[in-house]
């Protein structure tokens, strides 16, 4: 995979990007309202870090609301094999309807147990991974000031969590000092202080995800201040960092106040991708100056159903909020055979609303794309 090339974002595209984000984040915190009713940090996090001043523990301290517990943790499965497990068929799932789509669709209360999954793509994601930060570097992976406590504070809980529900894979020295990746062959350090190696990078050499730490600012509102993201779908890292909403987008409640640590919450992202490229940072999207023209050269072998796994929980300790992405791509000609499908997907495809429609591309991929599931939903009918 060749990275691609870097350009500086306009203001107008940061917008959309974030706003599309933002949508996301709303959505999660009214499914939740239905639930509920320091050091300074290098430029570069590839390089050596300033120690943390972390108790070491993800937990809240006293406070046995929020205090989070891992021993109940247990294994996926006995004996889990990565290389065995089927990656999600998401494409199966109810949010791929015949009806007008909804930013809200597909969201759901998840187990704590289900914090992380894999599947027999980990292996290859994380080679692509490791080269991707080698390569694009701040450009993949980046923490300004007040982000790094949440990073630690992520790579506790993945140390605590991981190897409970992944012993497989996952091992801890004796004293808990050292974290052993049997698929990566990889060890990594993580009882602090963390010299050689940033928190952040350790966590996004464990996990496959794209992960995000959001702080809350003094104003009461809640800026990115660190994000690894290997996999992005058409955006800079750089172009998110150290913003509140209020400056990328627009003023919103301080609603991740409500989120609770006891509580997390999945959520589908979908999108439509005419190529088969993983890291993405651009031309995923079309923004307010674009010209969407319709391009009749698309090979329907190359197009791919995206889909992210997107996770949203609080963090404890430090109140952040930690935000993880795994990321799946489906060949369409794999799955349109399938009865029913190309219609469900066809459906909500023709009935996407405008302004959306033309964030997806639909104006670039919509020809191509949906002659070919009309043609696959009269072949493929839903079975009665």
């Amino acid at each position: 995979m060749e990275a691609a090339t870097l350009k500086p974002a306009s203001t107008v595209e940061l917008q959309m990007r974030i706003g599309f984000s933002l949508i996301t984040l709303v959505a999660l915190y009214v499914y939740l309202q239905r639930l509920n009713a320091k050091p300074s940090q290098t430029k570069s996090l590839l390089k050596d870090i300033a120690p943390t001043t972390s108790t070491g523990s993800c937990s809240s301290g006293s406070d046995p609301v929020t205090q989070l517990d891992f021993t109940n943790v247990g294994p996926y499965k006995p004996n889990f094999q990565y290389e065995d497990e089927e990656p999600i068929s998401w494409y199966e799932k109810d949010f791929i309807s015949d009806r007008v789509y909804s930013i809200t669709m597909a969201i759901e209360k998840l187990a704590f147990n289900d914090w992380i999954v894999f599947d027999k793509n980990y292996k290859k994601r994380m080679d692509l991974k490791a080269k991707v930060l080698e390569e694009a570097g701040s450009d993949a992976i980046d923490c300004r000031e007040g982000g790094y406590d949440g990073c630690v504070e992520m790579l506790e809980c993945l140390v605590n969590y991981l190897p409970r529900r992944f012993p497989t894979i996952f091992t801890l020295s004796a004293d808990k000092s050292v974290i052993n990746n049997r698929v990566t062959g990889e060890s990594f350090n993580v009882s602090p202080p963390y010299v050689k190696h940033h928190p952040l990078y350790i966590a996004g050499r464990l996990v496959e995800d794209d992960l995000n730490i959001l702080v809350e600012g003094p104003s009461g509102e809640y800026v990115l201040k660190a994000v690894l993201s290997a996999f992005p779908a058409g955006f800079h890292v750089r172009d998110k960092m150290d913003k509140t909403l209020t400056e990328i987008h627009q003023t919103v409640p301080t609603f991740f106040k409500s989120v609770d640590p006891s509580k997390m919450v999945v959520r589908v992202n979908w999108a439509i991708n005419d190529h088969e490229e993983l890291f993405l940072t651009e031309g995923a999207h079309l923004y307010e100056n674009d010209v969407g023209e319709a391009d009749e050269s698309i090979d329907i072998e190359q197009v791919q159903l995206r889909v992210e796994r997107q996770v949203l929980r609080r963090l404890p300790r430090t109140k952040a909020i930690c935000f993880v992405t795994k990321t799946y791509l489906y060949r369409l000609v794999d799955i349109a055979e399938i009865p029913g499908f190309a219609t469900r997907l066809g459906g909500l495809l023709h009935k996407l609303p405008e302004k959306f429609a033309f964030y997806k591309r639909k104006p670039v991929w919509g020809k191509v794309v949906l002659a070919y599931l009309d043609e696959m939903a009269a072949k493929y009918p839903a079975e009665s």
